[in-house]
This record gives structure tokens, sequence and C-alpha cells, in this order.
């Protein structure tokens, strides 16, 4: 058995539980809840060596490498990740850039639990979604936008001003070929900044730093935590309000619908390999028809987020008593 990094290889087996998915894997994935061992698995995660290159691969760009029906991630000091058919990762911890030294095992899960596993999605025809959600009063509730628009940070705190569970933080996903929009959580896992986990009152001492932001801290989240999978009732796109606008939320239709879930989708690059244009639109047309869809826009100041959230917190009682009356 040879050696990956510092860690040695291993024959013993984990089985865990995310996006639906029965998962087992040679290598220990603490941010993953564990289920009892299964005899069939849906996915495999294993160790073995990969190749520097994926055989009749097409760079898509320096990190990623596509085929007919799989795809190699490479990062360069942390590992190899090649997916297959929706149903395998090989996982290789040995880079060239860091032949003398071995990449941190989180960094290494954090690459696994996120592009190579949002590939997997991709490549079982299934829309992953960029997206925090909350289970609340009104159904479950999801929060988009581009990098930077407060997903994380929104959620983290009506989890912890309104007590509403968390669902999922990065990604979640919507399987077509159920009848209702159920979303399927992924890692429970918050990242945040520093000045969000300040007007939390939560301590930084001890919090994973993300590999890319210094001041963005990785926070498990284990109270109230919803593994399993719930109807998508509202998918919220998020957006920067201009000095001195107040806050306001907008209810969306048709193309301003379908675009916000189109621009939800994660990894949309491997979205396009694994799927035709057609296919994509069809399910986020249909996904936009079966949710309501609005738009909120908010100053960005923390001191002030219990006022601004209150156009949010209005629409989400109004739905939550309309659903009791039906």
């Amino acid at each position: 058995m040879e050696k990956r990094g510092n860690l040695p290889a291993t024959n013993k087996r984990y089985y865990y539980l995310t996006y639906g998915l029965k998962i087992c894997s040679t290598l220990e994935l603490p941010e993953l809840p564990e289920i009892a061992p299964c005899e069939h698995p849906d996915v495999w995660v294993t160790t073995p060596g990969v190749a520097d290159r994926l055989e009749d691969g097409t760079n898509l760009n320096h990190w990623l490498e596509i085929g007919d029906d799989c795809c190699q991630i490479n990062i360069e000091g942390i590992a190899r990740y090649r997916v297959e058919k929706g149903q395998r990762i090989l996982l290789d911890r040995r880079m060239p850039q860091r032949a003398d030294s071995a990449a941190d095992p989180g960094d290494v899960r954090l690459f696994l639990l996120g592009s190579a596993l949002g590939a997997l999605l991709h490549q079982r025809h299934w829309l992953p979604l960029h997206v925090s959600a909350l289970k609340t009063p009104a159904g479950a509730w999801a929060f988009t936008g581009h990098s930077g628009a407060g997903k994380s940070t929104m959620s983290a705190w009506l989890h912890h001003t309104q007590q509403w569970p968390l669902i999922t933080d990065d990604v979640a996903v919507i399987k077509p070929a159920e009848a209702e929009p159920l979303l399927h959580p992924g890692p429970a896992r918050v990242k945040l900044w520093r000045d969000a986990l300040t007007a939390l009152g939560i301590e930084t001492e001890g919090l994973v730093r993300d590999l890319m932001r210094n001041e963005k801290f990785h926070l498990m989240v284990n109270k109230d935590v919803r593994y399993d999978a719930h109807r998508l009732s509202a998918l919220v796109q998020l957006e920067r309000a201009d000095e001195g606008e107040a806050a306001s939320l907008v209810k969306l239709s048709g193309v301003e619908a379908f675009k916000t879930v189109m621009g939800a989708i994660y990894r949309p690059e491997l979205g396009n390999e694994f799927n035709t244009n057609e296919q994509l639109m069809r399910e986020c047309i249909r996904l936009a028809q079966q949710i309501r869809v609005y738009r909120f826009r908010r100053p960005w100041s923390l001191e002030d987020m219990d006022q601004n959230l209150k156009p949010l917190l209005d629409e989400i009682q109004a739905q939550a008593v309309v659903s009791e009356l039906n």
C-alpha cells in the first residue's frame, strides 16, 4: 500500500450521506453525516494513483480536463480528482508541486466536497444550485447571488436570530426526475467573513481559514441542521442596494425568474459539458414555474441588519400564513 502525502492508504471504509447520495469512502470525511454501511452505495470515493492527464481529455482551463463521461480536476499543491460517470471519485494527493510536503487534509476535502462532487452531480444530469438555504415557517427558502452577495451571511444571520434550521450554505441539488422541486442538501458548513462572525458574536479561534480568502472562515453548523430533502418554496437573488436606498423585496416572473434560476447553477461550465443547453434550459424553466422567485436588495450594513431584513421577514411570514390557510 502506497502512502498519499503523509496519510497512509487504508482498506477501511466510511459511509456518509450528502445530496441524497449514499457514499462509501476510503477517506474519512468528518464534514458529512455518517450512515450505516450499505451494500450498494451510490458513489465511491477511493484514493488510487491518478494519471497526470485525463486520457483523450480536453483542457477546459488550467485546472479542468473534460472527457466524454468523466473529468479531472487538478488543484496545484492539493490533489487530483478524477470524477467518473456520476458514480466514482478517484483522489490522488501526490502532486508534483508539493513533492516534499503533504497538502492539509482539510484542503483536500474542501475540493472533494466542492468542485469534485459538483462535477459528479452534473454527470448525473441533476441541477446543483449554488445557494444558502434555510427551513423557514414558509418552507425551504434559498438565497443566491454573485460571489460576495452575502448568501452565507444571510443564512447564518437568520439561523442565529430566527432559530431556523440550516439546510445548506454552499450547494444543494434538485433532481429533475422528482415530481416536486425537492432540495437535497450538501455539507453543513458555513463560510463567513470576519466582520459577519464578529456581528454574530462568534469567535474565530479554532475555525478553519478559507484557502482562497484569508479573512473568511469555515464554521461547521451541527445544531438544528437538516439533512433530509425539503420542497423548495422560494429562491431569492441577493443584491447590494445603492447608497441611501432602502431594503426592498420584489417578486420576479417570466424571463427574470428564469434568469435567476439559471444564474444559481453551480459550476455552469461543468453543467454545459455534461448536459445540453436544451436540458439545462428546460429544467430551469420548470423550476422557475414551480417556486416563487424574488430579488432582495439591501444596504450593506451589518449594524442595521435586523431592520434591513424586515421586507424579507414580512414576506416569509405572509407566505407562512397562506400555507396554513391552504
